[in-house]
């Protein structure tokens, strides 16, 4: 099993910074993306972490990844906005494009955004707080196109489209409460490449070999791109994650994983959302008190045998912050092996990069 060590999530963030800034990004950019990844990894979503930044470095060489790109921002019709990404760093073209979608929401109530042709968008929960903060209810859907795809359609052995995930949430008192921030498939792709890092098996019901049966190796699919993920809630899951195909991807772009050519460590998302003022419905708070009600009606249940307490969605990233800001951020050694690398590659020294990890106390 790879070795974890914990690190100060400032220490990593300045980490990520400074490679982005090797990349080519500016400070404002590098920090909006660093700042993403790093609180992706103090939820608990390693997967959309800052061990994602080899990747990025990948698609940069490639020129499938533009820093300090300007989106197109589109007129929008009524209360539907476009946004072409332009392949700029997807962690700051979604907030800009969403920033250009809610200038309806006071004259519509409401505002649909489809957000074409951007680098990755990483963690989508973000942007379902990020319109919480503002007062908003939203739902936000993403397809994965440019590389082959990831996720066995219920009953195939072969991937049919990638994890498309969907997010939503319900604000109050300014915050994302509760928060839904799912993959269609069992889990993201990362986690496959995270339990290969640190020599680990997958949970059952995770993935597929190239038969269709199931195994718990996550070799193959982490270095090789054999076999497949499978969807959660076998052909529930299935049917959710075509949905999201179709509405980021036949609906919003031009492509759907069926069409759009595949590109060297190609990542590019397409992004569905809705944002709804709730005001619209009768009083914001008003809205807030019986969401609340229901949340707390939830959290009296009493818990299953085995079960310490009745979780609701977005809970566990709550907790999760709380733990990894007290006691530091795991990173697995394979993975900083990787990020190193990476800065290299950028002309960024091995020893300096290193020298700017700080182990938590």
């Amino acid at each position: 099993m790879g070795t974890e060590t914990n690190y100060t999530s400032t220490s990593l963030n300045q980490l990520a910074h400074t490679i982005l800034t090797g990349f080519g990004c500016n400070s404002d950019e590098a920090t909006i993306i660093a700042d993403h990844l790093i609180d992706a990894n103090l939820t608990g979503h390693d997967s959309h972490g800052i061990g994602m930044l080899p990747l990025y470095g990948d698609q940069v060489r490639d020129g499938n990844l533009i820093p300090n790109q300007t989106p197109t921002l589109h007129e929008p019709i009524g209360a539907i906005s476009i946004v072409n990404a332009n392949r700029g760093f997807g962690h700051r073209m979604a907030l800009l494009a969403l920033d250009h979608a809610m200038k309806s929401v006071p004259e519509h109530k409401v505002a649909v955004l489809g957000l074409r042709n951007s680098g990755h968008v990483s963690r989508v929960g973000t942007y379902s707080e990020y319109c919480a903060a503002r007062g908003y209810v939203s739902i936000h859907m993403v397809n994965v196109v440019g590389h082959p795809p990831l996720v066995a359609p219920f009953g195939a052995r072969e991937p049919g489209f990638s994890t498309n995930p969907i997010s939503m949430a319900m604000p109050v008192d300014g915050k994302a409460h509760p928060l839904l921030d799912i993959a269609t498939s069992t889990v993201a792709f990362g986690k496959v490449r995270v339990a290969s890092n640190k020599g680990e098996q997958m949970p059952a019901g995770c993935l597929v070999d190239s038969d269709g049966i199931e195994t718990s190796n996550p070799d193959p699919m982490a270095l090789n791109r054999e076999g497949a993920l499978s969807a959660f809630g076998a052909h529930k899951g299935s049917g959710l994650g075509i949905f999201v195909e179709m509405l980021a991807g036949a609906l919003v772009s031009d492509d759907t994983v069926a069409t759009m050519e595949h590109l060297p460590s190609g990542v590019i998302n397409n992004m569905f959302s809705v944002i709804i003022d709730p005001a619209a419905f009768g009083s914001s708070d008003d809205v807030a008190r019986r969401t609340t009600e229901f949340y707390d009606f939830i959290k009296a249940k009493p818990a299953a045998v085995g079960t310490k307490e009745v979780l609701l969605p977005g809970e566990p990233e709550i907790q999760n912050r709380t733990t990894r800001t007290h006691q530091g951020v795991p990173v697995d050694n394979e993975t900083i092996n990787q990020l190193l690398e990476c800065g290299a590659q950028f002309s960024l020294g091995k020893d300096y990069l290193q020298g700017l990890l700080q182990k938590q106390d």
